[in-house]
């Protein structure tokens, strides 16, 4: 079975010999775009994570029925589709180009590529497609369990993902 991040260098069109970057990190009206619509259908927020923003998480917390310190938890830094490999900073750093100090950029807002809505992320922030990582090894090979699409004999009853959207149970 692919990895999430097999899946998404096909998807971006990377080959196997070199690596592109993804448009959105070289071209900032795309990578405004796509924030904008992180914002609009998933609640990519908050605006300012270092503002208390108590109404944000408390309708974060609702819409995962978790209590707000547990929403707060779950943000972009530490979601499954948030990039920060070597390769991925390299090209926000080259995208962000001769605008100041593209490192110091990246290292003060701690940014990362979003793989899910294809924009440059700030990892404080979070969205309603907050993706956990399994508790199998990467390098493990998955077998889904019986709820699962995936087909097979032996199969485990742990998902590989589990995605929050917002819809209640």
């Amino acid at each position: 079975m692919a990895t999430i991040k097999e899946t998404m260098s096909q998807l971006m069109g990377d080959d196997e010999a070199g690596e592109s970057c993804p448009t959105a990190t070289q071209d900032i009206t795309i990578n405004l775009r796509n924030r904008a619509k992180a914002i609009n259908s998933a609640n990519y927020g908050p605006e300012n994570p270092d503002l208390p923003n108590t109404a944000f998480w408390k309708k974060k917390a609702d819409e995962w029925e978790v209590s707000i310190e547990d929403a707060k938890m779950s943000r972009c830094g530490n979601c499954a589709a948030f990039n920060q490999e070597e390769s991925m900073l390299d090209c926000i750093e080259k995208g962000i180009g001769g605008e100041g100090d593209a490192e110091e950029v990246i290292d003060k807002a701690d940014l990362g590529y979003c793989e899910i809505f294809d924009f440059k992320c700030a990892a404080s922030r979070t969205c309603d497609a907050w993706v956990a990582e399994s508790d199998e090894d990467e390098d493990e090979d998955y077998e889904a369990g019986e709820n699962s699409a995936m087909e097979g004999d032996n199969m485990e009853d742990k998902p590989m993902l589990v995605i929050k959207i917002g819809a209640k149970k």
